[in-house]
Formats: structure tokens, C-alpha cells, sequence
């Protein structure tokens, strides 16, 4: 499954994940990387690197022929995440039925791979401890979360039926520079004073580096024993939210978090969940939110390192350094 001499098809490419892949495959010898892209103007740094773009979207069948023709490889990291303002089928039009779109096409277009970016979310909000590949997925009322397991299974069920090799990868919380919620988000609520720790932050933060990860989506390419096999991919590491979101307090030159406790935040769920009832708008934070900042589970990333030679090289400290210097360097620590 090696990518050289490949024509790879890279959908999201203009988002945080999948702009840092285009980043990586456009200098990889005779390898040929075009970018499905919804908005032209969003593109341009792709361009200047060498990657052809194609207007197009994962939701509009029609516009995925030309994207996907004379591609070998399709690499699928686009999707809606968290956003309380759309509705559970707004989630599966995009995450699912986007997902089939794109795998259609590809067979179509006589593609051989198909690598489709999931989440570490497809195992719910209360992972056990050391979860690996083989463990069920847990619906948990998530939109992102249950819309992720389908795509999955239309992957799996699909992708075999129409002679195509699949790869999914399931990452941890992405974090990095240009990550828009697990450092932008997370950065913005520490300076409006709008996030506390539950229970002292003792949940399992599971975290990767977005330079690792993609180290791994480049392996899983290269790999032919990574073939219709799922990775879960982290920094490898059990760090909890209280030494995570530490760092960011760190760079803010602010005091740590305060805590408050898990029933006081589990009491504050239930109440915002009513009122949520009664406006009709979505709740701000909810028991379910509780239940993930606090869970305990961690993930095994011992299947990535066995078949695809998988190594986290970059640790939380580093991480952290690289980060910070791009949250200064872009006016976001003022």
C-alpha cells in the first residue's frame, strides 16, 4: 500500500487534521495530492504547497467524480464535530452519509484504499481502563460520538464489498497549533474564566499530538499489514485534565483551574438540562459532559506499534513548547 507514484485524494483538507496531512504528503517524493475542498479561498496555502485543489462536498455526490478520478488512495478526515446547533441528522448527513458519498466514489473511480479518520469517541464517554481495537463501541447519545461508529460500519460493511482496503484510524483529543477546540477552545474558556476541574481533573485527558498522529495515518498508508485493520492512536501516555490544562494556565500566566466537585457539577447538568427542555436551546453543559471530563479509561496504542512501527516522537512537553510558541506567535495569548 506504499503512496509512492500515488494519486492521493485528501477530503478536509482545509480543516486542522487534514491541512497538516496535505502539509506532509505534498513534500513526500512523486506522490501527487489533490484536496476536496467546499471553499476555494480556504485553499490557498494548499495551493502554494503543490496540492491540487477540487471545489467540492462530501454531502453532494456530483461533485465527488472529478474529485476522485485517477486517484489511487482516499483519505477521508472530513466531518462535523462538536456543534450544539445541529441536529443529530445534520451529524449523520455529513458523518455518515458523507462517509458513503465519498467510499462510493472512490469505487467508482477504481481506488484500492480507503482511510477513514474516526475517534476514540466510538467507545463512548466512560472508556475502560486500557481499551483496545477489540472493544465494542458504546453509543452514548453524542451526535459526533454515535454518528462516528456508523460511518465506521458503513466503512467496514462497504469497503470490502466494492474491492477497496480500508484503514480507520481513531485518534485521542488532537491538540496542537491550529487545533480548534482541544487548544483554541480550551485556551479561550481559561481566559473568560468559563472552565473549572471536576472532582481535581483525575479524568484521563487521552491525548495525541497532531505531529503524531500524523506520523501514524502515514504509516497506516505505507503498511500493507495495516490493510481493513483499525488503529487507535494517542501520544501513548496517561495524563490527566488537571496536569493537561495546566500547561495552558501555564502560558496564560494564570493560577491553576479551581476544582468543583463532581456531584456539584453533576447537579449543575441536570438543572441546565431542564431549562434546556424548556427553552428549546441546547444546554451549555450536561451530565453526559460530566461523566466524560471525569472518566477514568485510557487507550492501548500497542496494535499501532506493533503493525504499523508506531512511536510517539513527540512528548507533552515538547508538545506543549510547540504549541505555546504558536498561540504567542498568533496574538492568542494576549
Amino acid at each position: 500500500m506504499a503512496f509512492t507514484h500515488s494519486r492521493i485524494l485528501l477530503t478536509g483538507a482545509t480543516g486542522f487534521i487534514g491541512g497538516r496531512l496535505a502539509e506532509r504528503l505534498a513534500v513526500a517524493q512523486d506522490t501527487r495530492v489533490r484536496a476536496l475542498v467546499r471553499n476555494l479561498d480556504k485553499a490557498e496555502g494548499l495551493q502554494f504547497r503543490g496540492v491540487e485543489v477540487v471545489r467540492g462536498d462530501v454531502t453532494d455526490p456530483e461533485s465527488l467524480e472529478r474529485a476522485v478520478r485517477d486517484c489511487q488512495i482516499v483519505i477521508h478526515c472530513a466531518a462535523l464535530i462538536h456543534d450544539a446547533k445541529v441536529t443529530v441528522e445534520g451529524f449523520r448527513q455529513v458523518n455518515v452519509e458523507g462517509t458513503r458519498n465519498i467510499l462510493d466514489a472512490a469505487a467508482a473511480a477504481g481506488a484500492n484504499t480507503f482511510v477513514h479518520l474516526s475517534s476514540i469517541g466510538v467507545y463512548g464517554t466512560t472508556p475502560r481502563r486500557e481499551t483496545r481495537e477489540t472493544d465494542p463501541h458504546q453509543p452514548c447519545g453524542d451526535p459526533y460520538c454515535d454518528s462516528k461508529i456508523e460511518a465506521e460500519q458503513v466503512v467496514i460493511k462497504h469497503a470490502p464489498q466494492k474491492n477497496m482496503s480500508f484503514v480507520i484510524i481513531r485518534p485521542a483529543n488532537v491538540y496542537g497549533p491550529r487545533s480548534s477546540f482541544w487548544t483554541v477552545a480550551l485556551i479561550e474558556m481559561i481566559k473568560a474564566g468559563k472552565l473549572k476541574l471536576i472532582d481535581e481533573g483525575r479524568g484521563m485527558a487521552n491525548h495525541v499530538y497532531i505531529d503524531n498522529l500524523i506520523d501514524a495515518v502515514v504509516l497506516a498508508i505505507e503498511g500493507e499489514r495495516a490493510r481493513n485493520e483499525s488503529f487507535i492512536v494517542s501520544d501513548g501516555v496517561n495524563t490527566n485534565w488537571k496536569e493537561f490544562l495546566g500547561h495552558y494556565t501555564r502560558l496564560l500566566q494564570l493560577e491553576p483551574l479551581p476544582s468543583i466537585s463532581k456531584s456539584r457539577a453533576w447537579a449543575t447538568g441536570l438543572l441546565l438540562e431542564a431549562k434546556a427542555r424548556v427553552t428549546g436551546k441546547p444546554a451549555s453543559f450536561s451530565r453526559r459532559a460530566v461523566a466524560y471530563w471525569t472518566q477514568t479509561g485510557t487507550f492501548s496504542i500497542a496494535k499501532a506499534r506493533t503493525i504499523l512501527g508506531y512511536s510517539p516522537q513527540i512528548g507533552l512537553e515538547q508538545g506543549m513548547d510547540q504549541t505555546g510558541r504558536w498561540l504567542r506567535e498568533t496574538g492568542r495569548l494576549n
